[in-house]
């Protein structure tokens, strides 16, 4: 629990400037603002200091990858939850709240496992984000997720559309894996 603590204080240290924007959007009760939020975080998290060469700090803690992997998707799981709980009063009282949640953490685990990803095999977090997003809207628009002519299975997986929550959480728990395979073998740092 200390190393979760050590790495928490890092990287609130170093990044709170860059991120209380972001955190504030988080409160917003609406999906919207919390993809808006999440997505500049998953941004200024462990992916920057990759692209910056400063990975080896965290490992000088010491940390190991691995827990730096999970440390960071537990970090920003909490800073979501704690938006979400802050904002929680301005929110309609309703069952839907609770599922801006789950889709918002669906949201952060795919994304954050395609920039990790992207990260770990030496291409930019900013570039790889933005081109995963523009392809999510772009694949997320075409066609419908009625079985029909213009059936786009896409859509269910889609961890920004989400028309299946449990395929879009599937989805996400598999490319949390292989982010973890990519992250914990490779450095990323080239």
């Amino acid at each position: 629990m200390k190393e979760f603590e050590a790495y928490m204080k890092k990287q609130l240290l170093e990044k709170f400037p860059s991120m209380v924007f972001f955190f504030v959007v988080m409160m917003i009760p609406n999906y919207g603002a919390k993809v808006f939020g999440t997505f500049f975080l998953i941004l200024f998290s462990v992916a920057s200091d990759v692209r910056q060469k400063r990975l080896d700090l965290l490992l000088y803690l010491p940390l190991t990858r691995k827990q730096i992997f999970w440390f960071e998707y537990a970090f920003l799981s909490l800073m979501l939850g704690i938006t979400f709980f802050v904002g929680l009063p301005f929110a309609e009282k309703n069952v839907g709240v609770w599922l801006t949640l789950l889709k918002s953490l669906v949201f952060l685990w795919a994304y954050l496992s395609i920039v990790l990803s992207a990260v770990s095999v030496g291409f930019d977090p900013f570039g790889a984000a933005f081109l995963f997003l523009l392809f999510d809207i772009v694949m997320g628009s075409i066609g419908s997720a009625k079985l029909s002519a213009s059936f786009n299975p896409y859509k269910f997986i889609s961890p920004l559309r989400q028309e299946s929550v449990l395929a879009s959480a599937a989805f996400a728990a598999v490319l949390t894996y292989a982010s973890y395979r990519l992250f914990t073998t490779r450095s990323g740092e080239r």
